[in-house]
């Protein structure tokens, strides 16, 4: 005779064998890409951790210990580098082919982890379309702009007042017309850019900005007009870039001392950028402003096709000279990543490495060694340690310097 069998026990027994085989006949999760084994750095939450991050369909889906290497359709070991959000590029020009100075954006991103670029203001209201179309478009980056406020061929025959006032409601509806690309204003203070016209076209660039509002930035160089006149204009969200230039429109003078008005402006939310360019980045004046209490909001290159063979170069070497004054790598990344990502403020999550974030991931090593960095006056250091970028993701894929 078959023994008994207690039925509740048989159906909790087949109940549990079935469920063990519906679980075995699931595939194991599968992510578009798998980072394993990086140290990842997260300046938006102090997160420092060795961990894997896999993503999906353009966005960071898990940050784990460690997540198995068969769950990643491509998988990229990390070992030994920093995993970081892409970094944030608030100041370039990357308007190519169809401006004097640009430079194409994907080439340089491939190999310097710069997967957001800022184009300040190398095209004029009338240019947007074509921003658009054949820049923004078609680059695997991410790319904003800011608008020119005027002419920038300079023509003697042109009042660039006149020009800037005519053009107000033009320039600051292409701006609310393209919120999604486009920032604010860019315009430049500084006797030997515009001269006489300098203090006149940024009061006309406060009216615009406080019409439509949106924000400027503002290039700095020579006085007149002085920094404190300059500042006294300048409002929450505006930038102030070429901040650590070495020029007389500077924010420190030659005792270390900041000028009137800077504090103050950076209590009242103005962003201070960096923008090294061919003339604005000077190392006794960024040490000034360091000694003084006074690091940058943000880091940036301004970028073009006169400095990218010297002194700029890319985003990492920028970075690397903060780190030669003394600046620690977390706050570097911080002011390349997160601060920028929050001036663009486009992109939920641009400049963090969370999950649901957008993939845009910059793998960075930091090397050992001698290495000769030389700023926009020639002056030269040797540093011990520099940035340097060995891959970088933007939305979940790998940029390529061609397609």
């Amino acid at each position: 005779m078959a023994p008994m069998v207690d039925r509740r026990s048989f159906l909790q027994t087949l109940g549990g064998a079935a469920a063990a085989t519906s679980l075995a006949a699931q595939p194991a999760r599968r992510y578009d890409l798998l980072i394993r084994n990086g140290e990842i750095r997260d300046p938006s939450r102090g997160y420092k951790q060795r961990a894997d991050v896999a993503v999906n369909d353009g966005r960071i889906a898990a940050i784990e210990a460690a997540i198995p290497v068969e769950s990643g359709i491509e998988v990229i070991d990390a070992k030994g580098l920093l995993v970081c959000p892409g970094l944030v590029d608030l100041h370039t020009h990357c308007y190519h082919s169809a401006t004097g100075l640009g430079v194409e954006a994907d080439p340089i991103a491939a190999r310097s982890g710069v997967t957001t670029w800022v184009d300040a203001g190398s095209f004029g209201y009338d240019q947007t379309p074509g921003f658009r179309r054949f820049i923004v478009q078609p680059a695997q980056t991410r790319i904003f702009g800011y608008v020119y406020l005027y002419p920038s061929s300079r023509n003697p025959d042109i009042d660039p007042v006149k020009y800037a006032r005519g053009n107000v409601r033009a320039t600051g509806q292409a701006v609310l017309d393209n919120r999604d690309i486009l920032l604010g204003i860019k315009m430049q203070v500084g006797a030997n850019m515009n001269g006489r016209y300098s203090y006149d076209l940024l009061k006309v660039a406060r009216e615009l900005c406080d019409e439509f509002r949106i924000p400027m930035m503002a290039h700095i160089s020579f006085a007149p007009p002085e920094t404190p006149q300059v500042l006294e204009l300048m409002k929450a969200g505006d930038i102030v870039t070429h901040a650590y230039n070495g020029h007389t429109l500077g924010l420190v003078d030659r005792e270390g001392k900041l000028r009137p008005g800077v504090q103050q402006a950076r209590a009242r939310g103005v962003v201070f950028d960096v923008g090294h360019g061919l003339g604005s980045f000077n190392f006794p004046a960024a040490r000034r402003l360091l000694d003084a209490g006074f690091p940058p909001d943000t880091i940036s290159t301004d970028i073009y096709n006169l400095n990218i063979n010297g002194p700029v170069y890319d985003m990492p070497t920028t970075m690397s000279k903060f780190l030669h004054l003394g600046m620690s790598f977390d706050d570097v990344l911080a002011r390349s990543t997160w601060n920028p990502g929050k001036v663009v403020n486009r992109v939920e999550g641009m400049g963090t490495l969370t999950p649901g974030a957008p993939a845009d991931i910059a793998l960075l090593e930091i090397e050992d060694g001698e290495f000769r960095l030389v700023d926009s006056q020639k002056n030269a250091v040797t540093a011990k340690r520099r940035v340097v970028s060995r891959l970088a993701f933007c939305r979940g894929k790998r940029i390529r310097a061609t397609l």
